[in-house]
Formats: C-alpha cells, structure tokens, sequence
C-alpha cells in the first residue's frame, strides 16, 4: 500500500527557507575553496581576477560573508515558493546574482575586480542548492 504524502507550499517555503539560508553558504565556501585550490595546484592562479588569500582563511571568510546574499536569496524563494509551489533554475539564479549585488552593497567585500565572477559564483551555487531542494523532494523540477 503506497503512502500518499501531501507537502503544503508553506510546507516547501519554510524547507526552502532553511536548506538556502544554512546549505547556500556552505556550498559557496566550498566552492571558492575549490577553485582557489585547482588553481593553485594547476598552476593557472593568474586566472583569477585577484590575488586569493589562503585557502582556509577564503573558505571561512566567504562562508560568513556569503550568510547576508543567502538569508535574501532564501527570504525571495522561500516566498516564491509559497506562492507557486515550485522554482525555475532562472528564478534561482536571477535571486541569487540580485541578492549578491545588494548584499555588495551593504557589506564591504573590497574584491572589486572579482565581483563580477563572484556574483556567477553566487547564481550557479543558488542552482545546486535547488538541485538539492529537488532531490531531497521539497520542490518539483520544473
């Protein structure tokens, strides 16, 4: 006999909510350390508009950071959520690149040459965390 579960969009919102606010600056930590890292270790760290830190300080510095962009992100989506039940992947990153850019402009960030690539990285983090809203079967793929 299946088990027919029935999610409210309240429902959705609030995990939509929390997994943004709390998942999204983890996975941006993760994903500067990474890059910082690659770079590094192919030798290409002139790709990158600035001269990185280290990496454990970039990772915790942009975990916290990244906390302002996500808690807008999450407060966005989580009322998109509840109002529609879903969330496309450009809604997600279009938020995100938005959130990014206010939360630019009320805390210092003083990486003015990487703000652009920064802001990219802030859309296609907003995309994996929807990717695990979807898998975790919070939201529909749409």
């Amino acid at each position: 006999m299946g088990r027919s579960t029935m999610v409210s969009n309240g429902q959705r919102a609030l995990w939509t909510f929390l997994i943004y606010a709390l998942v999204g600056p983890f996975f941006a930590a993760l994903a500067l350390a990474a890059i910082i890292a690659l770079t590094g270790a192919f030798g290409i760290s002139s790709v990158l508009p600035v001269e990185p830190p280290a990496l454990g300080e970039a990772a915790i510095g942009s975990y916290v950071w990244s906390t302002l962009p996500a808690v807008l992100t999450a407060a966005i989506l989580a009322a998109v959520v509840w109002r529609t039940g879903g969330l496309s992947w450009l809604v997600a990153a279009a938020v995100a690149v938005i959130a990014f850019a206010l939360a630019g402009l009320i805390l210092p960030i003083g990486l003015d040459q990487a703000r652009t690539a920064l802001a990219i990285l802030a859309g296609l983090v907003s995309l994996a965390v929807r990717q695990t809203l979807i898998q975790a079967n919070i939201i529909p793929d749409r």
